[in-house]
């Protein structure tokens, strides 16, 4: 969630306070010219605030696409062209956009390490300098979630997008075939009144079925999974 605040002194605990924020964030970004992640670890600690945008992340939040939009912004909001600014953060925003969509590499967190060092010392823009150290804190403070995305082909929070996936709920589905006749790669095994089930090998997360379903069986899920049987199966019998 993000917040607009006035440069201050104070904790971020008191500052999440007073912005309405009940349940502890599993990490705070303070934007430029701050450009800092705290984690819950040092929310009682005093900071003079000169940031006027604050973003609070909760559990559902993936902090791989968390850093990819800080440095988004960080990048867009510069003009400057030098090689290590402007190249160095397409190169970086790249990389994260990859992690972030299933297309990570193994040595990509290796590479970001590298990069960002020198572009923290050849960088002439604040953001530029800023955007680097950003991935670096990011790196040290949510290094096994990041790198999940690449060893694992996971995304921890379930907040990716690419790493949703769509399930057919047992207790729902009806064997109409209607999600059968939406899919267009032949993602769905089926036949009427047995309930439907989805290749995750074929499914391309194109939504088709899960909007084609008149019953709210087609679900979108995150981290945690429904139960789904491997093949299709007799429909439950509806008391």
């Amino acid at each position: 969630m993000k917040y607009t605040i006035e440069p201050t002194t104070t904790t971020t605990k008191a500052l999440l306070q007073k912005q309405g924020v009940k349940q502890k964030p599993k990490a705070v970004w303070f934007a430029y010219p701050m450009a800092t992640f705290v984690t819950p670890d040092h929310y009682n600690d005093e900071l003079e605030i000169t940031a006027t945008e604050v973003v609070a992340y909760g559990a559902e939040d993936c902090m791989a696409h968390a850093l990819l939009e800080v440095c988004e912004e960080l990048r867009t909001a510069t003009d400057c062209t030098c090689t290590f600014g402007h190249e160095g953060g397409y190169q970086i925003v790249t990389i994260l956009g990859d992690i972030c969509s299933k297309k990570g590499k193994p040595g990509d967190i290796a590479l970001l390490r590298d990069l960002c060092p020198t572009m923290q010392a050849q960088a002439l823009c604040g953001e530029g300098r800023a955007l680097a150290g950003a991935v670096l804190q990011a790196l040290d403070l949510f290094g096994p979630e990041i790198e999940a995305h690449i060893t694992k082909k996971s995304c921890p929070s379930g907040g990716c997008p690419a790493f949703k996936t769509y399930h057919i709920l047992v207790s729902k589905c009806t064997g109409c075939g209607k999600c059968i006749k939406a899919c267009e790669d032949n993602a769905i095994m089926g036949k009427p009144k047995f309930v439907h089930v989805i290749d995750q090998r074929k499914c391309i997360q194109c939504d088709l079925c899960r909007k084609a379903c008149p019953e709210g069986a087609v679900v979108r899920a995150g981290a945690k999974k429904p139960k789904t049987p491997p093949r299709p199966i007799p429909v439950r019998r509806k008391k």
